[in-house]
């Protein structure tokens, strides 16, 4: 009989790299299960407290709530682990909010973050390439200039964070993107201490709570079913 951790790891279906990504993002790694926790379903039992998903920033010479914790195996020397880390974030939870931001199907039973994905005010695009996706913003601009255009991984919004680089086509670099949103979250986590849920929202919508805690929902319940794997 099949044990419920081997079981879950094959619903899941963690796998290695997406030969289509690990031509240019060799760092990123594709997982099953387009949802892995829908709004309807309960994660699987985790007693740890929602503070888990932070670690200490002691570099800074400053602490985000919450104990550092091991990386999620699948996790273990990518870039997210990288980043994440160098910004005092659990590499999970930056993972889960790539997955709620950019996640597109990468086979049967399969998705994950895509780092050529725009979001303008026609909906998203999924682009094949990096160069595809650079020629495709440029039309998004010049269309709509950068109001409501969202880039890459992490859809980092060009409107209120474009001029954190010099060409906004470098958001769709998976390091500069992880990099930039990375800060972002966690200004947004915070601005709401002892409350993650509401930090973690405040990186999709700011002004709006009922907005916000629903995405800081959905965004633990990933985080909190990969961490129990």
């Amino acid at each position: 009989m099949l044990s419920f951790r081997r079981l879950f790891l094959l619903l899941l279906g963690v796998l290695g790299s997406s030969a289509t990504v690990a031509e240019t993002q060799p760092a990123i790694r594709v997982i099953a299960a387009a949802t892995i926790v829908s709004d309807g379903m309960t994660p699987p039992s985790v007693t740890r407290d929602p503070g888990t998903f932070l670690h200490a920033t002691a570099s800074r010479g400053e602490v985000l709530p919450g104990q550092a914790r091991a990386t999620s195996g699948f996790l273990q020397g990518t870039l997210w682990q990288q980043v994440a880390e160098r910004h005092g974030l659990d590499p999970t939870l930056l993972y889960a909010v790539a997955l709620q931001e950019s996640r597109h199907r990468a086979g049967p039973r399969r998705s994950a973050p895509w780092p050529y994905t725009l979001r303008g005010p026609e909906g998203p695009q999924f682009l094949p390439s990096r160069p595809q996706a650079a020629r495709a913003l440029g039309r998004l601009m010049a269309k709509h200039g950068a109001l409501s255009i969202d880039v890459g991984l992490m859809q980092v919004n060009l409107h209120w964070h474009g001029g954190k680089v010099a060409d906004p086509a470098q958001l769709l670099d998976a390091r500069t993107n992880l990099e930039i949103a990375a800060d972002i979250l966690v200004e947004a986590i915070r601005s709401a201490p002892g409350d993650l849920e509401l930090g973690v929202g405040r990186y999709h919508h700011w002004k709006d709570e009922r907005i916000a805690r629903a995405y800081g929902r959905r965004v633990l319940r990933m985080a909190r079913a990969m961490a129990a794997s």
